[in-house]
């Protein structure tokens, strides 16, 4: 069975009025489904694009009519938010380019089903060692696959921020789709940029290693904002407890 410890937490930061970061988690299919999104665009148009996403992959998920594998599920609800994130942009004036970066998670059985979109970040903490699982769609993340800027540079780079990919800018959206094994012991994170810009992984890794989801939380937040809470700071922690024995297989898949 299943048994899992989850906390999240969303906070403004130091220096921004607003938040345009939007969290949300809903029990699934007698595991967890939880989802984290960054909303972009003027005045409150980042919240409106944020709040649809977390709307709309829900209710698709929830609603207990999709079919097909929990991959596909996952990705054509994320492709059904960005369809509505597009058309109401599209529509009203005012919200006209908003956007928003989103990554999704499902923890069902013994599986970790994610889908992922723009820059904030899926990570896994497994015996003690934290590996980001998703892709940053940053032009900054892609000069460094290219091999022409290296992280130590591309961390304080001024044009760390601009995204290459996001929901709600294209009618159809590019989402990254990946699915791994979990075990007893694992930790999955989801954050938005605001915390991975404040915290270097390393710290990251020493905080996810001590206390439950909820101190997790509260910890990387009060240390994001001790770090200048620059952009809004938004957390999730799935513990898990227990799980089922998978059938042996390889522990990665990823794809798009």
């Amino acid at each position: 069975m299943l048994n899992i410890g989850f906390s999240q937490l969303t906070d403004a930061g130091c220096v921004r009025d607003d938040n345009e970061d939007a969290i949300g988690s809903w029990p699934l299919e007698g595991g967890l489904l939880f989802a984290v999104a960054d909303g972009i665009g003027g005045q409150n148009a980042g919240q409106v694009a944020s709040a649809l996403a977390m709307e709309v992959v829900s209710r698709d998920m929830l609603d207990g009519e999709g079919g097909g594998s929990l991959q596909n599920r996952l990705r054509q609800a994320v492709q059904k938010a960005n369809l509505e994130i597009y058309q109401k942009g599209m529509t009203v004036p005012e919200l006209r380019r908003m956007g928003t970066t989103l990554t999704v998670s499902a923890l069902v059985g013994h599986t970790l089903v994610a889908a992922h979109v723009g820059d904030t970040r899926l990570y896994l903490l497994r015996k003690g060692t934290l590996t980001q699982l998703t892709k940053d769609h940053t032009w900054v993340a892609e000069q460094v696959r290219y091999g022409i800027l290296s992280p130590e540079d591309a961390r304080d780079h001024p044009n760390r921020h601009i995204l290459s990919r996001c929901m709600g800018h294209e009618l159809i959206a590019a989402i990254d789709v990946l699915s791994i094994n979990i075990e007893a012991g694992d930790r999955v994170v989801q954050c938005t940029d605001g915390v991975h810009d404040s915290l270097p992984d390393s710290e990251m890794e020493r905080i996810l290693r001590e206390g439950e989801s909820d101190s997790v939380c509260k910890t990387v937040i009060a240390r994001s904002r001790e770090a200048g809470g620059e952009d809004n700071l938004s957390i999730q922690v799935a513990s898990v407890i227990s799980c089922p024995s998978p059938s042996p297989r390889p522990w990665w898949k990823f794809g798009r």
